[in-house]
């Protein structure tokens, strides 16, 4: 039987595992990679083991664990990142140990590293008048302008969006257009468009003469516009909207904030969780529960019906509500 190395198992896990198997977006295999070569540089600092002469017994708990707290405490990485960096060392473990059954109690060790705790932020967006202000901010027909109503109306991730092909649009009749998207773990998903954005890219598409496999988003010296190019064109948009509306000069706006401005948006129209998690494409309605949390008016609603179960009414004078003696009884009791 060939011996198992540490070159194999990484060669496997990426090219084979990632890449083959699992279908992991480029996103993913980057992040991943980066996580590696970041351990590989901290063993040789720290542990004084060159990458060349590393073997399966230094990528042990001990040493995985010592590498995420050298990424907070030297690096400042957040919990976040660090997480991130985890998940790869456990997708990993999880491979090596289907390959590498001798040393099942070291990979095993690897997935019970316990995740740093974060911080659970509500979600930041933009009302509908603030994606009109950053709209009228834009030149008409430029890129740009398509960009942002795109993201807005379809809650797109900018990577899904930034793929787009002529072939990934079609026009329906009455003049809308449906677009597919490959998302994050390689799931399709197709959208229809209102018709005011499906006309701005129909034009667009015409103008610049996309069709097949033409990249809707073309990039300068790339196939296509990238992540940090799509993120320095709505830069420039916010800071021209910011000197008309001083609100949006102290917002963090990413492409991403769009995302999160689209599900806000069916969410307040009354479209229900899991419908929206279907359009933004993720695999447990338990990732869209974010933005309910984020739903002020599901709050307020809420609010209003425990006091109106009181009869309590909405003024600040109202009776304080008193326990019954049953329930009193009951918790004197515990």
């Amino acid at each position: 039987m060939t011996a198992v190395t540490l070159a194999s198992l990484v060669e496997g896990f990426f090219l084979g595992w990632l890449g083959r198997d699992r279908k992991a977006s480029p996103n993913t295999i980057a992040a991943y990679r980066d996580a590696f070569r970041l351990f590989f540089e901290w063993l040789e600092a720290d542990r004084g083991v060159a990458a060349t002469n590393a073997s399966v017994a230094d990528v042990a708990a001990g040493n995985v664990s010592a590498f995420l707290a050298s990424l907070e405490e030297d690096r400042g990485c957040s919990p976040a990142t660090v997480n991130c960096r985890l998940t790869a060392f456990q997708s990993f473990a999880r491979y090596a140990a289907r390959r590498d059954l001798d040393r099942l109690a070291q990979y095993r060790a690897i997935t019970e590293i316990p995740r740093r705790k974060q911080r659970r932020r509500e979600v930041d967006y933009l009302t509908p008048e603030e994606v009109g202000w950053l709209l009228g901010c834009c030149e008409p027909g430029s890129a740009t302008e398509l960009m942002i109503a795109m993201l807005y109306n379809t809650g797109a991730r900018i990577s899904e969006l930034v793929s787009l092909t002529g072939d990934d649009v079609r026009v329906v009749p009455g003049g809308r257009c449906h677009v597919h998207f490959l998302g994050k773990g390689r799931k399709d998903r197709t959208l229809p468009m209102w018709e005011d954005t499906s006309q701005l890219l129909i034009e667009y598409m015409r103008d610049g003469g996309v069709r097949g496999e033409d990249y809707v988003f073309e990039g300068r010296n790339v196939d296509h516009l990238t992540r940090s190019g799509a993120r320095s064109r709505i830069d420039a948009v916010v800071a021209k909207a910011a000197a008309l509306h001083p609100e949006l000069e102290s917002r963090n706006i990413s492409p991403h904030t769009f995302r999160h401005a689209c599900a806000m948006a069916m969410l307040y129209a009354g479209v229900d969780i899991a419908t929206v998690a279907i359009w933004l494409g993720h695999e447990s309605v338990n990732t869209t529960h974010k933005y309910v949390v984020t739903n002020m008016a599901a709050k307020e609603e809420a609010l209003a019906k425990v006091r109106a179960s009181f009869g309590l009414g909405t003024t600040a004078q109202a009776a304080r509500y008193k326990a019954p003696a049953d329930v009193l009884e009951f918790l004197n009791s515990l």
